[in-house]
């Protein structure tokens, strides 16, 4: 809820381009970014005090200047070696977008195999860990169907979708406030039914696979209208609203969800790296996206909706099925006990 509460800010900004043009709108949330972060800076010491100065697990004082050196040296090679391919044009745009998602996708695995082997790493803290594995897959491709709201369905908004509502248009860009709208209210919802239910609440890991099967059933649905509607007919915003709506309450089950479990099996010598790495999710998810458009042109809607909704169900549905046995591994069903 917290994160969404700039709820608005599509919508003026999407005005402002609507009436101005976007170098105007891109000015203006130039300008409340920097209030905010005015407002951060002056407000930082009073309410968070000396939280995250010093890291869990420092480096040791002697090691310390050698590896910002060993960093220092390696970002200057990549960059030096990367220059030197875009001149000569060896490397394109085109690979190098799909050369830094495949590492999207392996960081993640390498942070994963250096926690849990990690000798700072407890034996029961690497279960723990090991079993957060399914829920970080499913946030993944979660993440993957959101990329779909700010990529191929964000352009058919703009063209395909009848903006005029009771005769005024509206921008495309407004659109992107619904989900936050969704969020706030949804977060609050579901938030409050598992205070009502209280330890009749499903386990976290089957939280997190109702919430993926949701997310998948986004892109299922939005292969109606392109099934439905040729290209140049314009569809009702209901559409895009539905879809907005089905996928933000999947991220009420999930997201929320899947930090707090983050947190409860995050090793002692991990704590904060471990938010970090559920946190590489999203990353990845949108590195799957940019693999996933290699396979797009336009008038594949329907089947790469398809694809992209079939995985993430099925992968909500597996830990669904197995949220008993993978709750038991992350130590859940002791602590309820």
């Amino acid at each position: 809820m917290i994160s969404n509460i700039g709820a608005a800010a599509p919508v003026i900004s999407g005005a402002i381009a609507l009436a101005t043009g976007y170098h105007a709108a891109f000015l203006v949330c130039a300008v409340f970014a920097a209030l905010g972060v005015a407002a951060y800076l002056i407000t930082e010491k009073k309410f968070f005090g000396t939280i995250g100065y010093e890291p869990d697990d420092p480096l040791p004082a002697d090691k310390k200047k050698s590896f910002i050196v060993k960093m220092i040296v390696a970002i200057v090679v990549a960059i030096a070696v990367f220059a030197v391919l875009f001149i000569s044009g060896i490397l394109t745009i085109g690979v190098f977008s799909n050369v830094i998602s495949t590492a999207a996708i392996f960081i993640p695995i390498i942070y994963f195999v250096i926690i849990i082997t990690s000798p700072k790493t407890q034996k029961e803290e690497k279960t723990r860990v090991a079993n957060l594995i399914p829920a970080f897959i499913c946030n993944c491709f979660a993440m993957l169907v959101w990329t779909q709201s700010t990529s191929i369905l964000a352009i058919f908004t703009e063209q395909r979708v009848d903006r005029v509502i009771f005769g005024m248009e509206i921008s495309a860009a407004s659109f992107q406030t619904l989900p936050a709208v969704f969020a706030i209210f949804l977060g609050a919802v579901v938030g409050s039914l598992w205070s009502v239910l209280g330890k009749r609440q499903p386990l976290a890991p089957a939280k997190i696979g109702i919430g993926t099967i949701l997310w998948g059933c986004g892109p299922l649905f939005m292969t109606l209208p392109f099934m439905l509607y040729g290209a140049a007919d314009k569809v009702s915003p209901l559409w895009i609203v539905v879809f907005y709506l089905l996928i933000i309450l999947g991220e009420a089950f999930t997201s929320p969800v899947g930090y707090s479990c983050a947190s409860i099996v995050a090793p002692q010598a991990f704590a904060t790296q471990m938010i970090t790495v559920w946190s590489m999710s999203q990353s990845t998810g949108a590195a799957l996206n940019t693999l996933a458009v290699n396979f797009y042109k336009e008038g594949s809607e329907v089947p790469f909706f398809l694809v992209i909704g079939l995985i993430t169900c099925a992968a909500g549905l597996i830990v669904l099925i197995f949220g008993k046995k993978i709750a038991a591994g992350m130590g859940m069903l002791e602590k309820t006990e």
